[in-house]
């Protein structure tokens, strides 16, 4: 009997440590929302109008999705745009993406997180987390992509680009 109970906790601990193991971990990530462009708040702007209701519109497009941290740079507008989010927010470095996989599998495996980054940053944090650009390039005035990567040990990045709030250029609002 103690060996068939020895036998049967090896077997559960190597079930549930493959289960752990194969956790995914979701990344969101986001260009921060519209910013004042006027010529004195140029060095670290706020978000203008449209950009405060494109930070509620995407609180609300992620309200069912289990955000447990929210990664943002050190300006005003990522802030301002991660704001209406109850994790607690972390600011890295986007001139510094190389160090992201192994930081976000250390304190967030197997959870989901909100990136807010910059239109210039976007696409390359999609790369540096192993995945493909989904859209070839991010201007100035792309404000609505929201980007979904998931992370899987030992598994290829799956990458999906959806559209969210009103719609800038291309695309419409409602793609998910």
């Amino acid at each position: 009997m103690q060996i068939i109970k020895g036998i049967a906790s090896l077997v559960f601990l190597f079930f549930g440590w493959s289960i752990a193991a194969a956790q995914t971990t979701t990344v969101w990530i986001v260009r921060h929302a519209e910013k004042d462009t006027a010529f004195s708040t140029r060095a670290n702007p706020d978000l203008n109008a449209m950009g405060k209701q494109r930070a509620l519109d995407l609180a609300a497009y992620l309200k069912n999705a289990p955000i447990a941290l929210v990664y943002s740079t050190d300006t005003k507008r990522t802030k301002q745009t991660a704001a209406h989010f109850t994790a607690p927010i972390e600011i890295y470095n986007p001139r510094n993406l190389a160090d992201l996989p192994t930081q976000f599998l250390a304190t967030a495996k197997g959870k989901t997180i909100l990136l807010v980054g910059h239109s210039n940053t976007v696409l390359e944090t999609i790369e540096a987390l192993g995945g493909q650009r989904p859209v070839k390039a991010l201007s100035d005035d792309d404000y609505d992509y929201i980007f979904k990567v998931e992370l899987e040990s030992n598994q290829p990045t799956k990458v999906q680009a959806f559209q969210f709030g009103q719609a800038h250029r291309g695309g419409t609002a409602t793609m998910r």
